[in-house]
């Protein structure tokens, strides 16, 4: 047997290599949670809604406009 070429032994006689530790964990802030479909039906459902809302608001004023123009305010 070649003793050349047999690895040093451990101080408790293992042939294996001390465990190493692993490196040490770097706190840093989580990515934020994809967002859901429900979230973007919402928005969109907003949208909407703002949308329907201005063009009646918008309507009202043109109302407000003839009827004063024809003498009924």
């Amino acid at each position: 047997m070649d003793d050349a070429r047999l690895p040093e032994t451990e101080p408790s006689g293992a042939l294996v290599p001390s465990p190493t530790h692993p490196p040490s964990a770097l706190a840093i802030a989580a990515p934020a949670p994809p967002r859901r479909w429900e979230d973007d039906a919402l928005d969109a459902g907003d949208l909407l809604a703002r949308a329907v809302d201005r063009t009646l608001d918008a309507l009202d004023r043109v109302g407000d406009s003839i009827a004063s123009a024809v003498g009924l305010r």
